[in-house]
C-alpha cells in the first residue's frame, strides 16, 4: 500500500515516539559533546544535523486541522488485516505514552449528481475528494484510510482524551466538510456521511480486531438510521459484534455448503390472485443461530467481498427452482433475483447469467433481475450499461426495485428500458387510510402506464392495503398480507393451495365461460 511519502503509519508512530521521548533528547547533547571530544568531527556534524532534521519531520507530519499530510492519507481501499494491524499500532503506542485513541468507521451514502450523469471515474474523484475533506478535519497525525467502494476509517492519534465529547466534536468536522457540495466537471454532488464510533474506553477488548469490529457495528446502527445519524458503540451491541465476528469466518463454508439459499416470496396478479412470479430473498440457515434474515448477515457478506458468490448461487437456485415448478406442474411465470451494484460493476456479470439460463435450458422472460432506482443514475457506467443493455438484448425481463425512494427521472428509466416498477412499501403501508399516498402511488401508476411499464406494489400487510391497491388499478402484489417468503420445499403446497381461490377469482371476471 501507498503512504504518500513511503512513511506509512506504523514506523511514524514508532518515529514519534521516539522524538517525544523525554530521557533520548536529555542523552543527545551528552553524545554530540562526546563526539566532539572524541574528534569524531563527522559523527558530531551528523548528530548537530539529525534532530532539527527529524523535529522538522516531525513537526511536517504533525500540522494542526486544516493541513493535509499525504503520510496519513491512504487513498487505495486497505484489507481488514492491514487495518487492525494500523489500530494494534496505535494502541501500542497509546500504552507508551500514557494516552488513549478511537476509532470511526464513516460510509458515504446517497451520491446524488444534480444532471443525473454519473460513472466509475466520477465517483472515484468523488470518493478521493471525499476522503481528503475528512483529513483536512483531521489533526494532522491523524489517519485516514479508505476502505472498500465508499467508506473510510479514521484512527485518531493517541491522545489524552478521547471521550464521546471529544470525538464527538470530530465527528461534527467530518460531516461539516462531507456535507458541502461538490463540483466535479460541472456537476454538483452532494454526499451524506453515517458514523460509527468506538473510542478505546467502550471496546469490547483492546485490540484493532475489536475496535473496528465495534466501529462497524455502530455504523450499521446508524445506517439503519438514515442519513447523517451517528451511532456509538455500546455494551448492548456487543452480541452483535461476536455475531458478525462469528459470522465472517464461517461465510465460506456456509456457501460452499449451501447454508446460504434463497427463500420465494410470491407475487400475484390483483385481479385473478394467480401467481405473477416469486421473489428471491436470502437466508442464511445457520446450523446454531437457526434462520438469519438479509439484514443479519449482508453486510457482513459484502465486507467480506462475496456479494458476486453469493449473487451466483441465488440465481443457480432461482433456476433449479424454475425447472422444479414446471415438472410439478405449477405455473410460474418468472423469478426476480436481486442485483447488486458491485455485481453489476463487474463486466462479465451478463454473460454468467447468460450461461447460468443455458444450463438450464430456460426462457430468458422467466427470470426477472431487480436493480435498486439508484442504480440508474449510474447510467454513464460502461460497464453497467453493458450489462444491461446485453441482459436486455437477451430477453431477460428488468424489475426497478423500491420505486419513489431514490432520484431516478423519467428519462432514466425509459433509457434502462425497465419491464417493471415496484413501488416501495413506505408508499404502500397504510394506503387505505392515507389521501396522499394514494395520490403518490396513483401518480406512479399513471406514469408507468403511459410508458407501458407493468408496476407491483411491495410490502402489502393489510386486507385493506390490498383491497385499497385493487381499486386503484394496481397489477401485481406482493407483502406478508399475501404470503411471507417460504423456503423452496413450501412453495409446491402454497402454489397448489392458492388454485382454488384463482379459479374462483376467474370465474367471477368470466361468469359466462371459463378463463
Amino acid at each position: 500500500m501507498s503512504h504518500g511519502t513511503g512513511i506509512g503509519p506504523t514506523s511514524l508512530a514508532r518515529l514519534r515516539a521516539a522524538l517525544r521521548n523525554v530521557e533520548w533528547l536529555l542523552l543527545y547533547p551528552v553524545l554530540v559533546t562526546g563526539a566532539w571530544l572524541l574528534g569524531l568531527e563527522a559523527l558530531t556534524m551528523a548528530l548537530v544535523i539529525l534532530l532539527p532534521v527529524l523535529l522538522a519531520l516531525d513537526g511536517r507530519l504533525g500540522r494542526r486541522p486544516g493541513a493535509q499530510s499525504a503520510s496519513h492519507l491512504v487513498v487505495q481501499p486497505l484489507d481488514r488485516l492491514a487495518l487492525q494491524r494500523i489500530v494494534d499500532d496505535t494502541l501500542a503506542d497509546c500504552t507508551r505514552r500514557d494516552r488513549t485513541t478511537a476509532v470511526l468507521h464513516a460510509q458515504i451514502d446517497d451520491l446524488h449528481i444534480a444532471d443525473g450523469e454519473w460513472g466509475t471515474e466520477i465517483s472515484e474523484k468523488v470518493m478521493d475528494r471525499v476522503i481528503q475533506r475528512i483529513t483536512t478535519a483531521m489533526r494532522g497525525a491523524d489517519i485516514v484510510m479508505r476502505t472498500g467502494y465508499d467508506g473510510a476509517v479514521v484512527v485518531l492519534a493517541p491522545t489524552r482524551r478521547a471521550d464521546l465529547d471529544v470525538v464527538m466534536s470530530i465527528v461534527d468536522r467530518i460531516q461539516a466538510a462531507v456535507a458541502q457540495p461538490i463540483s466535479i466537471e460541472g456537476r454538483s454532488i452532494r454526499v451524506h456521511a453515517c458514523i460509527g464510533i468506538c473510542s478505546e474506553g467502550m471496546a469490547p477488548a483492546r485490540s484493532g480486531a475489536a475496535m473496528l469490529a465495534a466501529a462497524d457495528c455502530a455504523l450499521r446502527m446508524a445506517r439503519q438510521q438514515g442519513n447523517d445519524a451517528i451511532r456509538a458503540f455500546n455494551p448492548d451491541m456487543q452480541a452483535q459484534v461476536e455475531t458478525d465476528h462469528r459470522l465472517a469466518l464461517q461465510i465460506d463454508d456456509a456457501l460452499e455448503s449451501g447454508q446460504i439459499r434463497p427463500w420465494f416470496q410470491p407475487q400475484i396478479n390483483a385481479l385473478t390472485g394467480c401467481i405473477a412470479g416469486f421473489e428471491a430473498l436470502v437466508r442464511w440457515h445457520h446450523p446454531d443461530l437457526g434462520i438469519l434474515s438479509p439484514a443479519q448477515f449482508l453486510p457482513t457478506i459484502h465486507s467480506a467481498g462475496k456479494s458476486a458468490e453469493l449473487g451466483e448461487q441465488v440465481l443457480k437456485a432461482s433456476l433449479d427452482a424454475l425447472t422444479a415448478w414446471d415438472a410439478a406442474g405449477i405455473d410460474v411465470p418468472c423469478v426476480g433475483v436481486n442485483v447488486s451494484l458491485e455485481q453489476l460493476a463487474d463486466p462479465r456479470m451478463a454473460e454468467r447469467v447468460i450461461w447460468q439460463l443455458d444450463r438450464h435450458d430456460m426462457e430468458p422472460g422467466r427470470l426477472a433481475i431487480e436493480i435498486l432506482e439508484t442504480v440508474t443514475l449510474r447510467d454513464a457506467d460502461e460497464a453497467i450499461m453493458r450489462n444491461v443493455m446485453a441482459l436486455r438484448k437477451a430477453g431477460f425481463r428488468l424489475d426497478l426495485d423500491d420505486f419513489g425512494t431514490g432520484a431516478a427521472s423519467i428519462a432514466h428509466i425509459a433509457k434502462f428500458g425497465v419491464h417493471r416498477i415496484k413501488i416501495d412499501r413506505s408508499f404502500v403501508a397504510g394506503i387505505d387510510s392515507d389521501p396522499t399516498k394514494q395520490e403518490i402511488v396513483r401518480a406512479i401508476l399513471g406514469l408507468a402506464e403511459s410508458l407501458s411499464i407493468e408496476t407491483l406494489a411491495e410490502g402489502v400487510e393489510t386486507p385493506e392495503e390490498k383491497a385499497t391497491l385493487v381499486e386503484m388499478g394496481c397489477p401485481h402484489l406482493q407483502g406478508d398480507g399475501i404470503a411471507r417468503p417460504m423456503p423452496f420445499e413450501k412453495t409446491t403446497a402454497w402454489a397448489r393451495a392458492l388454485q382454488p381461490h384463482s379459479n374462483a377469482a376467474l370465474r367471477n371476471m368470466h361468469p359466462q365461460g371459463t378463463a
